[in-house]
């Protein structure tokens, strides 16, 4: 019996995992794809193959801390602290790689 119960339990944990890579919706890559033009000035269509990047790469939390005001302190070090080591290491990560990857997208 408890092993059906730890079964359950991993089974209940990796479809609450892959949700959170579930795809971005339209609002949410609106948002992502307006934050981006105007708080790293690049235009839309690399912002949108940015998002693109995202949303496979970057789970939900992630997502919507690279759509916060980068001014907004409070929220932006609230949502730092609800995140891993490893979900911090991977918006390091696609804030070094997915700028140049979209460089010239149309």
């Amino acid at each position: 019996m408890l092993r059906w119960l730890v079964v359950a339990l991993v089974g209940l944990s990796v479809c609450s995992s892959s949700a959170a890579l579930a795809a971005m919706d339209k609002p949410t890559e609106a948002k992502f794809v307006a934050r981006c033009e105007k708080s790293m000035y690049m235009p839309q269509a690399q912002c949108t193959c940015m998002a693109g990047i995202a949303d496979k790469t970057l789970d939900a939390l992630a997502i919507a801390y690279l759509s916060l005001d980068p001014l907004d302190v409070v929220h932006s070090a609230a949502f730092s602290k609800q995140m891993s080591r490893k979900e911090l290491n991977s918006v390091d990560s696609f804030m070094k790689t997915a700028p140049h990857k979209c460089v010239g997208a149309k």
